[in-house]
């Protein structure tokens, strides 16, 4: 607590002919609220310390300080005097638009030791900046100027555009930078963030699946010009996620290709027309030098896009004698039924194909033809599960989209095979097909993976509070119990929910 004594001392002071004393003094009084008139006057003192001890303060004086003297310092000669007023700022929570201007203003500011926090600033706040100024940023050498700098550049509509032609003409270091923001198209975009409302992530997808002209543009020309293998492959991938029709004779050209096919299978899939269809299915059926994986490859991505009767080849094709064409065949209607699960993507496809012209429309969800399909698949990726347990993760995936696995799921529960169990709990859990008692006999199972799932199925429902009161008595002895598992995540999982029930 500064005492009255001291303030009064501090307020001579800031008079004095001598400029260490009057920073100093500033200092001082800034530990005293209600001074933040002294302290504006100070903001324009003709000797930089002060001014930099009266920002500093500023900062230290709370609410009701004024903003704009504050955005004037960020513009000061002095760095270390832009450099507080940049802090302050900050720690205000300033939002104002000549807020955001100013720190805009600082990016090619190469003096400010705290760049960087503006730069997190901006990303934070989500605040627009033009490509121009965010460019030259990705060359830096201190990464945490040139990582937020790519990721204010993702905002932008024409982000791709500009990473696209960063590939193509940067440095070797900016054009890996590049590649790694083209390699998660959508990481950063707001509207598609886990938290987004439903209406906000439905209406970013709308705008991603329907990219500007410039961006196609731009991603294709780095496509034709691209050389290594990756690259290009990144470069598929980042036009299937867009939806992107004009990569159809691009992908043509390398769905053989040994090392690029995958990455053209998916440009085919995310085009969806109906000459992208037809490609992927004569390369994945048709005579030809392609091997088992790429078929596979090709097969999975025929699901992706392709309509029933692909569907109906696929599942065909559960018997094939390759492994590759089988699992790709098991994928490729993991990825079908995907689209018909009700989901936002299937939405989505609906959307799609209605805007598209030439595009081929799903089938509704409740179409006959997809039901009956779903119900054979279901009793055939069971079986097969059971028979080929070493590829359990790619039947789990495939019959997660798949609500007519239900009726099979007890008899997979029951089954010796742990991985089984284990596989069946998870969609017992997805389909909301398990209960409280069969839930906790599974905390006791012999598999480390079951009881994995029993203990996080146990942790979700006390956190969204879905259990009875009586419920919660019965289990706390069993968690206590499970504190002396052998495995970790057993015990982490156990230990969560018995503190969350203890708490509440």
């Amino acid at each position: 607590m500064i005492a009255e004594h001291q303030v009064a001392f501090f307020l001579r002071e800031i008079r004095s002919a001598d400029a260490g004393r009057r920073a100093a003094a500033a200092k001082g009084l800034s530990r005293a609220p209600g001074h933040v008139t002294e302290l504006v006057a100070l903001a324009s003192d003709p000797d930089p310390t002060v001014r930099a001890a009266a920002a500093l303060g500023l900062g230290r004086q709370g609410e009701g300080v004024p903003i704009e003297p504050l955005v004037t310092l960020c513009s000061d000669p002095d760095s270390e005097v832009r450099r507080r007023a940049v802090n302050t700022l900050d720690r205000l929570g300033a939002t104002r638009p000549s807020v955001d201007a100013a720190f805009r203003e600082r990016l090619g500011d190469v003096e400010l030791r705290n760049r960087p926090a503006v730069l997190v600033r901006l990303l934070r706040s989500e605040t627009p900046v033009p490509a121009e100024s965010l460019v030259p940023l990705l060359a830096d050498a201190d990464s945490m100027v040139w990582g937020p700098a790519r990721m204010l550049l993702r905002l932008l509509p024409e982000a791709d555009a500009v990473f696209a032609d960063l590939v193509r003409t940067g440095s070797a270091e900016v054009r890996e930078r590049a590649l790694d923001m083209l390699a998660s198209p959508r990481a950063g975009i707001p509207g598609m963030r886990p938290d987004a409302e439903p209406e906000t992530r439905e209406t970013a997808w709308h705008r991603f699946w329907g990219p500007e002209p410039a961006v196609v543009r731009a991603l294709s020309a780095a496509l034709e010009a691209e050389t290594e293998p990756y690259a290009r492959n990144v470069l598929f991938r980042v036009l299937a996620d867009r939806r992107v029709p004009e990569v159809v004779p691009q992908a043509r050209a390398w769905l053989a290709d040994p090392e690029c096919g995958h990455g053209a299978a998916k440009a085919l899939a995310g085009a969806g027309t109906v000459e992208a269809v037809d490609l992927l299915r004569t390369f994945a059926t048709g005579p030809g030098p392609q091997g088992d994986r790429q078929r596979g490859t090709a097969l999975r991505e025929l699901g992706a896009a392709g309509g029933v009767d692909d569907a109906e080849l696929l599942f065909g094709l559960l018997g094939d004698g390759a492994e590759e064409v089988r699992r790709g065949a098991v994928d490729g209607l993991g990825a079908f039924f995907r689209r018909f699960d009700g989901s936002l993507h299937g939405r989505l496809e609906q959307w799609r194909a209605e805007r598209v012209p030439g595009l081929p429309v799903p089938p509704p969800s409740d179409d006959p033809a997809v039901r009956g399909l779903a119900r054979r698949s279901a009793e055939r990726l069971t079986r097969m599960l059971v028979d080929d347990v070493e590829h359990a993760d790619g039947y789990h995936d495939a019959l997660w989209h798949i609500p007519e696995v239900r009726p099979f799921l007890p008899a997979l529960l029951g089954h010796p095979d742990g991985r089984v169990r284990s596989t069946a709990l998870h969609l017992a859990e997805r389909f909301e097909d398990i209960d409280y008692a069969g839930r906790l006999h599974l905390l006791d199972d012999a598999h480390h993976a079951v009881r994995q799932g029993a203990a996080m199925g146990f942790l979700l429902l006390a956190l969204r509070h879905g259990l009875t009161e009586a419920e919660r008595d019965d289990l706390r002895p069993h968690l206590v119990r499970a504190q002396d598992d052998s495995d970790h995540y057993v015990r982490t999982y156990t230990a969560k929910t018995l503190a969350h029930l203890n708490g509440a």
